[in-house]
């Protein structure tokens, strides 16, 4: 076993007791720094989602976690957890990185907590989470982790333990599926004179203005090609090597698509791509030109989009991390999740606390600051996603 694995019954830290695991068993973890030492068990996690029925939920695929932060600001860490020895879970991290040098603080989860647990049942995702963090904190250099998973507040503090002023813990309720009628005039309908202005009316303004085309399915070719030339202009800037990920995705994976939005000179204005399993459709990425904000390319995209997939019948949009409040009003359920962040006291989490502020605006301290903390936080308190991710 290597030096980084730890016992399940060692797992209490700074005197903090976690909840016992319902079938008593021992269970131990492994940090994995790294892509290349990720891609090795591959495989093993493939069955194991398999075996826990997420096959549709692409977000705990490995591939697909790579791709997602193929950035030279993020290093990829990962945390495997076996029970008796059989590897039964694995919890996806990342740490924040400058100039190829790792900060010592590690993100888990998208902006609402998908993406972060592959494997292993349900009712121990909150336990595989806790377990995986302690294992980060005991890494010399890892001073804070900061994650969103999809589960009740009080549930991740009955398996967390109690907060304290480093361990902050914030509930929220997210809504991420938006049910689709059988037409898309219908699908306006149903909708208040504000979302309709914003999806048909701007739409229409954007035709008449612009006269610009919408291409309804991308090569993977030509996707990357597009993402590439509407790189310098979108927000947020990513690196190329992002699209080049993407593109892997696009070119390996069937079910992913790109679609987007042209003027007649062939400049691209705005991109959307995602997956479509069964009657659903996946929307994880929309990259939009910036010369063209007063526009709202957004609105007019998703307006495109919902025609499109009504039109072929799909029963469902789901957007991967939630999507703005244009169209949030309209999805359902609304779902629990909680945003936590876990930090060990020293000096370099002290700096790091200061500092942060300075370079990212709307961090994760000043949220955290904002927010009612512990056990007097709400169930559930609708708030924005946290930036620093």
């Amino acid at each position: 076993m290597s030096a980084l694995a730890i016992a399940a019954i060692e797992l209490p830290m700074h005197a903090r007791a976690a909840a016992p695991w319902l079938d008593g068993a021992d269970r131990t973890t492994e940090l994995l720094i790294g892509a290349a030492k990720l891609r090795a068990y591959i495989p093993a996690i493939q069955e194991l989602r398999r075996q826990a029925g997420q096959e549709d939920d692409m977000t705990s695929d490995p591939h697909y976690f790579m791709a997602a932060n193929a950035l030279s600001t993020r290093r990829i860490m990962t945390v495997l957890i076996r029970r008796n020895r059989e590897l039964e879970a694995c919890v996806f991290f990342f740490e924040h990185c400058r100039f190829g040098i790792g900060l010592g603080f590690c993100r888990g989860g998208d902006g609402i907590g998908e993406g972060l647990v592959a494997g292993g049942p349900a009712a121990f995702r909150i336990h595989y989470v806790h377990l995986a963090t302690q294992a980060l904190l005991r890494h010399w250099r890892i001073h804070g982790v900061s994650l969103a998973i999809m589960a009740p507040v009080n549930h991740c503090l009955e398996v967390m333990g109690p907060a304290d002023a480093c361990h902050c813990f914030a509930g929220r309720s997210v809504a991420r599926n938006l049910p689709l009628p059988a037409t898309y005039r219908a699908m306006l309908e149903s909708m208040g004179p504000r979302t309709r202005r914003s999806l048909a009316g701007k739409r229409r303004k954007l035709e008449k203005s612009l006269q610009i085309a919408f291409t309804p399915w991308l090569r993977p070719e030509q996707a990357q090609e597009a993402m590439l030339s509407l790189q310098p202009k979108a927000r947020p800037q990513r690196e190329p090597g992002f699209y080049q990920a993407r593109f892997a995705l696009l070119r390996d994976r069937p079910d992913f698509f790109c679609m987007g939005l042209q003027l007649p000179d062939g400049a691209w204005l705005s991109l959307v791509s995602g997956w479509r399993r069964g009657d659903t459709t996946y929307v994880d990425l929309q990259l939009n030109h910036s010369d063209y904000k007063k526009h709202s390319l957004s609105a007019v995209m998703r307006a495109y989009l919902l025609e499109y997939e009504i039109s072929f019948h799909r029963q469902c949009i789901h957007f991967v991390g939630g999507t703005s409040l244009l169209l949030r009003r309209y999805c359902t359920p609304a779902e629990p999740s909680t945003y936590a962040l876990f930090v060990r006291p020293g000096l370099r989490t002290d700096l790091f606390r200061m500092i942060v502020p300075y370079i990212k605006k709307d961090s994760v301290y000043e949220r955290f600051g904002r927010q009612p903390r512990g056990n007097d936080a709400p169930d559930c308190q609708p708030w924005s996603p946290p930036l620093m991710r």
